[in-house]
């Protein structure tokens, strides 16, 4: 049987689906209605927010009461990089930093369509190199997120090698978008019983994110994403 909370979520998400799904709304009211997923998590006791500025990129601490403050979660958000922002996880993020004993830093990354790929991917790194400078250590910081947040939280990893920076110690990559092409059945097959997320969505934020840039493909991200599997338990 399902529990009271589950029921509750599933009507939130199937409500902010119906209204997402009219054709008429502008960008602006998608992103309100988005930003109502907050409502879905409870807010965490003894855990408080301060806003900052990361090198040019805004973001949102959640600080713990007694966290350790040299172990960061460096966290980017859902929404297809179109629809969501940094206030729309920080309750449900505030969690995962209270249990693990850490600060989560939220990214307000810019969004597209306004900003194209890779701009999210840039803000990003801009926000990483910030906590180095302030001498957070490489081993020590978390990259995580969920949906596109999960390919961002895996593309931070896969493209600092090559800029001669560490990578962070773990990825926490939760139900990630990597399939740009959207060829899987189960769109189809789970189209009547997804809570949340359409096909129609899906494409929006495809074109809003990359359309007319040159995407790359997501075939590294898979590679690592494997080869790190061993070494991706959170290091705190």
């Amino acid at each position: 049987m399902a529990s009271q909370q589950l029921k509750h979520m599933n009507g939130l998400y199937a409500s902010i689906k119906e209204r997402l799904s009219k054709p008429d709304i502008d960008l602006a009211t998608r992103r309100d209605i988005a930003e109502n997923l907050h409502l879905a998590a409870i807010k965490p006791e003894v855990v408080t927010y301060a806003e900052v500025d990361t090198d040019g990129v805004p973001a949102l601490w959640c600080i713990p009461e007694g966290s350790d403050p040299d172990r960061i979660l460096l966290h980017s958000d859902s929404g297809g990089t179109v629809v969501t922002s940094m206030h729309t996880d920080r309750k449900a993020i505030g969690h995962i930093a209270k249990a693990v004993g850490a600060r989560a830093l939220i990214l307000n990354y810019r969004r597209s369509p306004e900003h194209k790929f890779p701009a999210q991917i840039d803000d990003l790194e801009k926000a990483y190199r910030w906590l180095l400078a302030q001498r957070i250590r490489p081993e020590n910081i978390a990259s995580i997120g969920h949906s596109i947040g999960g390919n961002l939280a895996v593309s931070l990893a896969v493209t600092l090698p090559d800029k001669g920076a560490p990578r962070p110690a773990a990825i926490l990559s939760v139900s990630p978008r990597y399939n740009m092409e959207m060829k899987n059945d189960t769109l189809e097959s789970n189209a009547d019983t997804d809570a949340l997320i359409s096909r129609q969505a899906l494409e929006l934020f495809r074109e809003a994110w990359i359309g007319g840039t040159e995407w790359p493909g997501m075939k590294e991200c898979t590679q690592l994403t494997r080869s790190t599997a061993p070494h991706s338990r959170m290091p705190f």
